[in-house]
């Protein structure tokens, strides 16, 4: 089980607790590494080398925050 954590600008009413989501990959630097958003388009993740690139495209919501700031963050299990 791995849990990536995804920066989210507004609140979105799809994305609960428990919800399957589907992420998509895109590369950065020449594919050395890579980044995930949740389809569609509602939040991105950090960067990651390619080695520590998912194995699986799909994964389920375990948490929503949000921070002093007013962004939202949602951790996503996926297995691993």
């Amino acid at each position: 089980m791995r849990n990536i954590e995804f920066k989210m600008e507004l609140n979105h009413p799809e994305i609960v607790i428990g919800k399957e989501v589907e992420v998509e990959e895109s590369e950065l630097q020449d594919g050395l590494v890579v980044y995930y958003t949740i389809i569609p388009a509602i939040a991105m993740s950090g960067n990651f080398k390619r080695q520590d690139a998912l194995k699986s495209r799909k994964g389920k919501v375990t948490e929503i925050r949000k921070s002093e700031g007013g962004a939202f963050y949602v951790c996503v299990d996926f297995e691993d």
